[in-house]
């Protein structure tokens, strides 16, 4: 910005540096945003809606919302649900889980691969699994990847946005709930979240 004040950056050069400007107040932002959540959920200020929705609708929603991110990397979807499943959560917080899941597993499978997203009702839980093909996480690192600002070497070259609290969010939004979620990968095959959440 005081580059192009000053006059030391060219008008012909000026639409380059405004979109990296640009690009960098709106990832600062989600930042910001984001720490503002978490001071939120630690300080107990967040309290969870409890309402009884249909998470497999849910899913799909969320799913829907990554339409032209799937189209442009070629994957192919498989969403295995037999029945649809109703549950008895926060609607906002599960909806904020399954982005979180969805949004890294497209941006880490890569071109042609695959997502299965798996809804199941199973010792009177739902249980929802996002799995992705891809590099995997390798296993020294798996026990830190729900850790605050935590980025694996492998995500900081595909994902320049992310600020590594993607993951313990969605961690921190099941906890909430009295569930856990689980992590598991194969590296150069896949990578699979599962989380419960009360029927």
């Amino acid at each position: 910005v005081d580059g192009i004040r000053d006059g030391t950056i060219p008008p012909e050069k000026h639409d380059y540096y405004l979109e990296v400007i640009s690009t960098e107040v709106r990832r600062l932002s989600r930042l910001v945003n984001t720490l503002l959540e978490i001071s939120r959920m630690q300080s107990g200020e967040r309290k969870l809606n409890i309402t009884h929705f249909n998470v497999s609708e849910k899913a799909r929603q969320v799913l829907l919302s990554f339409e032209k991110k799937i189209d442009d990397k070629k994957l192919n979807i498989e969403f295995n649900n037999e029945e649809d499943v109703s549950v008895s959560a926060d609607m906002d917080a599960v909806h904020q889980v399954l982005y979180n899941l969805m949004d890294n597993a497209v941006k880490f499978t890569p071109e042609n691969g695959l997502i299965t997203v798996e809804i199941e009702k199973k010792e009177k839980k739902a249980w929802i699994r996002i799995r992705n093909t891809g590099e995997g996480i390798p296993k020294d690192e798996l026990p830190n990847i729900f850790d605050r600002f935590y980025k694996s070497d492998r995500s900081r070259g595909l994902d320049k946005t992310g600020t590594g609290l993607g993951l313990y969010i969605v961690k921190t939004n099941v906890n909430m709930h009295g569930e856990q979620i689980t992590c598991k990968s194969k590296e150069n095959e896949f990578t699979e979240f599962e989380f419960s959440l009360p029927l």
